[in-house]
């Protein structure tokens, strides 16, 4: 038998020695760069949603908060910035969110000087008033609640219905 694969080894061996070696590094060199813009790109988007995530969650969180600073105050009916009008349990009502079940009494609002209590009735009953401040810049205000408070600690020179002395 013949070789007859003489010509093309021959062929082969002339192609070898002219065609260099494969050079990788230029197309290594643009998959990287490739991959880096990609991992950037990926990253701002990250960073995008988290930055509206946490956003969306802070006005929900502001929205539904518990500390009523930034509420819109109720306005006296003008009886004068040392002595305002007694609010009516609306108003009051407008200034605090009580939990599910609570709420303000029928009996109405005890006020002295710039304080101002409303009774609260609750599901587990007892004794419960809520107590607000009147400052001129601010106007009414939620203080606190509780069942009675001293009127020597509140400023307060005349007794109050709401006060233990």
């Amino acid at each position: 038998m013949t070789d007859s694969l003489g010509p093309l080894r021959q062929a082969m061996a002339e192609l070898s020695e002219h065609g260099g070696s494969a050079d990788l590094y230029e197309g290594a060199l643009h998959r990287s760069r490739r991959s880096q813009r990609r991992a950037a790109v990926a990253t701002g988007v990250a960073a995008v949603a988290v930055v509206s995530a946490l956003g969306g969650v802070v006005a929900l969180a502001v929205g539904h908060r518990s500390d009523l600073s930034g509420t819109p105050a109720a306005t006296p009916g003008g009886a004068g910035p040392g002595n305002p009008d007694c609010p009516s349990v609306d108003a009051l009502g407008a200034l605090v969110e009580l939990p599910k079940g609570w709420s303000f009494t029928a009996t109405g609002v005890q006020c002295a000087q710039t304080w101002a209590a409303a009774d609260v009735t609750r599901p587990a009953g007892g004794n419960v008033r809520y107590l607000f401040h009147y400052a001129t810049d601010t106007g009414w205000r939620y203080y606190g609640q509780g069942a009675e408070w001293d009127c020597a600690e509140l400023g307060l020179t005349r007794p109050a219905p709401f006060c233990t002395s």
